[in-house]
């Protein structure tokens, strides 16, 4: 009877733990083209805070570059959704940021420019990520997505590398998610926890 017990409890206790594991997907609508809405859709059964979304370039001349995902105008007072804008704050069960189409996300302002469709036929892949506060975690979890910018005579297309969102929620995930994190605020103290020799509690 003990053992039925504790096989049980067990099993319970994995379905708890998948049951309240956060899950984000960064989503492409409308299949390959670049100017359709991408969104970051939280399929998870909790609120979720995003701190921050960033997108890696990389180009043909085998740069890479990080830039932060966000709307390019000042946020006023009686601006009604602020996340948003921001593509930061609380995010609901079933709820969803709009990113922007992959041109904007990549070019900004520049993509209404006359040179933007030169800036971006020198792109090669895209790496969109997002960094979160869990309920449960102590530690921001992230999540992100890599895709690939195919050029030709009839215009850019992007195609995804798999079907996947990865999503970084593992122990030996944080120190890489945490990085995004501190890049973006740029703390005084920087440490992997509050506790740590950088003492962030202060």
């Amino acid at each position: 009877m003990a053992i039925v017990w504790i096989i049980y409890f067990q099993v319970f206790y994995i379905q708890y733990k998948r049951n309240n594991r956060p899950y984000l997907v960064i989503h492409h609508a409308q299949n390959e083209n670049p100017d359709a809405l991408c969104l970051l859709v939280n399929m998870g059964k909790e609120t979720v805070h995003v701190q921050c979304v960033q997108v890696v370039i990389f180009t043909r001349a085998g740069e890479e570059r990080v830039m932060t995902v966000t709307e390019y105008r000042r946020v006023g007072a009686d601006d009604r959704s602020i996340h948003q804008i921001l593509r930061q704050g609380p995010l609901s069960p079933g709820g969803y940021l709009v990113l922007g189409s992959f041109r904007n996300i990549v070019l900004g302002r520049r993509s209404e420019d006359d040179e933007a469709g030169h800036l971006f036929e020198d792109i090669t892949d895209i790496e969109l990520r997002a960094a979160f506060i869990h309920g449960p975690s102590w530690s921001p979890v992230g999540v992100r997505r890599h895709f690939v910018l195919e050029h030709s005579g009839q215009g850019a297309r992007v195609f995804p590398r798999n079907i996947y969102s990865e999503q970084l929620t593992r122990r030996k995930d944080r120190s890489e998610v945490r990085q995004w994190v501190e890049s973006e605020l740029r703390p005084e103290r920087e440490g992997s926890d509050e506790s740590e020799n950088s003492d962030q509690t202060q």
